[in-house]
């Protein structure tokens, strides 16, 4: 396991807190390929299923904290930093702000986070919409898209 520094502990915190929902100290395993595809690492279904049977030992279909570390510490770059994945997430978002309006409409973010995980609740995406949009503008923009990815 690499050694990750507190910027890189405290990203994959947030990631985790932001999955972890009920805040049972546990994650879903399905949601794992979203948080590594948000940081930029898409795996194959065969592969995604590799890591978690991996990294589940107790085979309960969650994830602690610490085996959510130990899997996506082989993924973080070693010389990742807060401003790296600023960067990152800031090109995701990039990727979906097609005019470059610097922001998105709050349907267009719940498509995204419906196509990230399928299984999510109409209820729930308007939860985190309703989080998210905290200025109530009917859009996301960078900082509050980094807020949600981030915690």
């Amino acid at each position: 396991m690499e050694e990750l520094s507190k910027d890189q502990l405290k990203v994959l915190r947030d990631a985790f807190n932001a999955f972890d929902k009920e805040k049972t100290g546990s994650i879903p395993t399905d949601v794992v390929g979203t948080i590594l595809e948000l940081l930029g690492h898409k795996l194959s279904e065969e592969e995604l299923d590799e890591v978690i049977e991996e990294y589940d030992e107790d085979e309960s279909g969650q994830l602690e904290f610490e085996e959510f570390v130990a899997l996506a510490s082989n993924y973080v770059e070693p010389e990742e930093d807060y401003e790296a994945l600023r960067k990152e997430l800031r090109e995701v978002f990039m990727m979906y702000d097609k005019d470059a309006k610097g922001y998105l409409p709050v349907e267009e973010f719940k498509a995204i986070l419906r196509e990230l995980d399928g299984a999510v609740p109409e209820e729930e995406l308007d939860d985190i919409v309703d989080e998210i949009d905290a200025d109530g503008s009917g859009t996301v923009d960078f900082e509050e898209f980094m807020e949600v990815m981030t915690g």
